[in-house]
C-alpha cells in the first residue's frame, strides 16, 4: 500500500507546471469471474474509494491516473442435501489504472491498462438449514497472484462544479489464482463499477 501510495506521489509531482486537478471518487461495484471455469459464478456488490490526478494536455484531451481500493471477487450458490451453500469470494485490491481520458461538453470517456495489487482475501461460506445459517470465513490473501493486470473503460458527465458521475468496466487479462485449490483455473477479475467524483478547486 505504501509502495502504491509512493507512485500516486511521484506522478503528481512529474505532472507540476501543467494543467491539472486532484480529485477523490468512491462508489459501488459489481463483480464476478470470467473465464472457462466460472459458469457457477454469480456477481457480488462491493465498493470503491480512492484519488484520481487528471492532466489535461488539451481541452479535449489528457491523462488520468488513479489509485482506488476496491472490493472484487464473485459468489457462488448451490445445493447439498436439504442444505443451501452460498460461498463468496472476497478479493480487495488497490487498484492504478492509467487512462486516457477524452472530455467534451461534460461528456467523458476514459481507456487504459490497470495494474491491481492484492490487499486482502477471505472465502466466506454460508451454510443454511431451515431457519439456521452457519458461517465459516477462511483468509485467502495469499492464494491470488500479487499483482493482476487488466484494462479499464468507462463513460460518464462531469458538470462545471467538478461533480462527475460514471460508469466503468474492468476486465482482467490474468488468472486470478496463484495458489490454493482454484491454482490452474481460469478465473479472471470483471466487473462494473458506479462512481461519484469530484475534482478540488474547480
Amino acid at each position: 500500500m505504501k509502495k502504491i501510495m509512493l507512485l500516486f506521489v511521484l506522478a503528481l509531482a512529474a505532472t507540476t507546471g501543467y494543467t491539472q486537478s486532484l480529485g477523490v471518487k468512491a462508489g459501488a461495484t459489481y463483480t464476478t469471474f470470467t473465464g472457462n471455469d466460472t459458469r457457477d459464478y454469480d456477481y457480488r456488490v462491493g465498493y470503491t474509494a480512492g484519488l484520481m490526478l487528471q492532466r489535461h494536455i488539451t481541452d479535449l484531451i489528457g491523462v488520468q491516473l488513479e489509485a482506488l481500493y476496491t472490493a472484487k471477487g464473485a459468489k457462488t450458490s448451490s445445493q447439498s442435501g436439504s442444505n443451501e451453500v452460498e460461498e463468496s469470494f472476497r478479493l480487495n485490491y488497490v487498484d492504478v489504472p492509467v487512462l486516457f481520458h477524452v472530455s467534451a461538453g461534460g461528456l467523458f470517456f476514459d481507456l487504459g491498462p490497470q495494474a491491481s495489487f492484492i490487499a486482502k482475501a477471505s472465502q466466506v461460506r454460508e451454510v443454511i438449514s431451515g431457519s439456521t445459517t452457519t458461517s465459516s470465513k477462511t483468509d485467502i490473501t495469499d492464494h491470488p497472484y500479487t499483482i493482476d493486470f487488466g484494462y479499464a473503460a468507462g463513460i460518464g458527465y462531469r458538470a462545471d462544479n467538478g461533480l462527475g458521475l460514471e460508469l466503468r468496466y474492468n476486465g482482467g487479462l490474468k488468472k486470478v489464482d496463484d495458489e490454493g485449490p482454484f491454482a490452474g483455473r481460469e478465473r479472471r477479475n470483471a466487473g462494473f463499477g458506479l462512481m461519484l467524483s469530484y475534482f478540488v478547486g474547480r
